[in-house]
């Protein structure tokens, strides 16, 4: 039998680590979903994500015996509602930009959780925290520089990025419940609502337009699955322990990895401005995780 009480405290013991994790499972979920055919439509993907990782929670709960209801359901279900229009978003913009442009606008989402952090948990945001979050902004903006994406022979659609900006806000804000969460709530409760209201307004859609996916398609399909479980695992028990500004430099790690694997397997372009913004983008990671060392 599997112990799920020892591996939640092998995790807890991760610390800042969980979030690397969870930066990495995400990444990997990227390009799960860019290697998927376009004829497959976007809200299909997110609910065969959502059945196959609502599948995976509902097994851990029935095995550590948790009430799957939970007990704030308006909240979690407005997390579930978040992060369904943050993960439709964020898919969107994966399939129509360069996977790593599109990580990079994901990754303005630190800003808008550092507002609604401060304005619905009353969190302070730390010096720290601070100068962290702006050596990261600043990154991001020179790797989306007008001049920057010309070098590199980009065009993106003006509807491509709003919609971009769209998943960024959306995933602030299922950030800062998921923090609210944590409180009242089981970890694996939390992680189950987002799939299941996912499943439930998104069901009728798919069975009106379903599409059916060839093996090749699938199996990157079940990797969209498996991999975002993994990243929503990790994620949920490091806000856990962290604040929700802390947690969110530290996630900026998923811009490197998302620029890894566009230039390792979709020729994306790298130049010395993406670098540099990159560069910047873990130099706040490094001042961020630096602060979270001396604190333990």
């Amino acid at each position: 039998m599997i112990n799920i009480a020892e591996l939640e405290k092998k995790f807890n013991s991760l610390n800042k680590f969980n979030l690397v994790f969870a930066s990495f499972f995400f990444s990997l979920m990227t390009l799960c979903v860019k290697n998927v055919d376009e004829r497959i439509p976007i809200y299909e993907l997110v609910l065969f994500r959502s059945l196959l990782s609502l599948m995976i929670t509902l097994f851990i709960i029935k095995i550590k015996n948790i009430n799957p209801l939970g007990n704030n359901k308006p909240l979690l279900i407005l997390r579930g509602i978040l992060g369904t229009s943050a993960l439709i978003c964020i898919f969107y913009a994966i399939r129509n930009m360069p996977l790593s442009i599109s990580t990079v606008i994901q990754y303005t989402y630190p800003i808008f959780i550092s507002i609604f952090a401060c304005i619905f948990i009353n969190e302070k945001i730390t010096r720290n925290i601070v100068f962290a979050l702006i050596i990261g902004w600043l990154g991001i903006l020179i790797i989306l520089n007008p001049d920057q994406l010309s070098n590199i022979n980009v065009e993106i659609g003006k509807v491509s990025v709003s919609i971009a900006f769209l998943g960024s806000i959306c995933t602030a804000l299922a950030y800062v419940t998921v923090k609210k969460l944590v409180f009242t709530e089981d970890i694996y409760v939390i992680i189950e609502y987002f799939p299941l209201v996912s499943l439930i307004t998104l069901l009728p859609i798919v069975l009106i337009n379903w599409v059916t996916p060839n093996w090749n398609e699938l199996i990157w399909i079940i990797g969209i699955g498996l991999f975002t479980q993994l990243g929503q695992t990790f994620l949920t028990i490091g806000l856990k322990n962290l604040s929700a500004s802390e947690a969110s430099t530290i996630n900026y790690l998923q811009v490197l990895f998302g620029s890894i694997w566009g230039v390792l397997f979709f020729s994306e372009m790298i130049n010395i401005n993406f670098l540099l913004g990159a560069s910047l983008v873990l130099l706040g990671t490094i001042i961020s995780t630096t602060k979270i060392i001396k604190r333990t």
